[in-house]
């Protein structure tokens, strides 16, 4: 009777034990890990999207214009326009292979496109990172800082000798999750405030990008 009752008593145990799961990983400055896990998730294949929005650096003479970003993973489209479409570029191709074309006409290939874009503007945009700070999310590769609320959402990421900070979120149509619509880019020299007018295409169908 007592071997019966200690085996029913071990089932119970083991049959509470299937219902535990592990909590998430703690991180410093992370409010809530498993809401910010699932949103790591939810935007891992959100490779494809468009959107449109305006730029203004915080140096003594500044620059303001346009922002067009066109991502059809791995490729991409970005065009810089100042005022009367004159004093920006287009970059687009992927990240390992990008081409550069400025206003004055200049046609560049590099593999290493944030130097080069620094060339062409006279201050630092940082493309490659940009990619992925743009829908919220860290860069490849590891970060300095960072918080996130507890819905989740970056609120700010010290990566690749900057500070990025997201004022406001906005919820397009069809995103899979908000997605950042102000922005702050800091890295000591170069102050940039990017704003989002309008997130598009999302997620459409790969194709070129340009």
């Amino acid at each position: 009777m007592k071997k019966l009752l200690f085996a029913l008593i071990g089932i119970a145990l083991l049959g509470g034990c299937a219902i535990i799961h592990k909590p998430a990983p703690s991180e410093a400055g992370v409010a809530n890990p498993a809401a910010w896990k699932s949103r790591q998730h939810t935007l891992s294949d959100f490779s494809n999207w468009s959107l449109q929005g305006r730029v203004a650096t915080g140096q003594l003479l500044g620059w303001t214009g346009n922002l067009s970003w066109r991502e059809r993973a791995p490729k991409f489209d970005v065009r810089l326009a100042g005022p009367l479409g004159a004093g920006g570029m287009r970059a687009h191709g992927t990240l390992d292979r990008v081409v550069i074309d400025t206003d004055d006409g200049k046609h560049f290939v590099t593999t290493d496109p944030d130097a080069l874009v620094k060339k062409a503007l006279g201050w630092s945009f940082p493309l490659q990172p940009l990619s992925y700070w743009a829908k919220g999310l860290p860069a490849p590769g590891g970060y300095q800082r960072i918080s996130v609320d507890n819905q989740g959402r970056l609120r700010s990421i010290t990566q690749d000798g900057w500070t990025v900070s997201y004022l406001d979120y906005t919820k397009p149509a069809g995103a899979p999750a908000p997605l950042p619509r102000r922005v702050v880019l800091d890295n000591g020299d170069t102050r940039i405030r990017l704003v989002v007018d309008r997130w598009f295409d999302l997620n459409a169908s790969s194709n070129n990008a340009g």
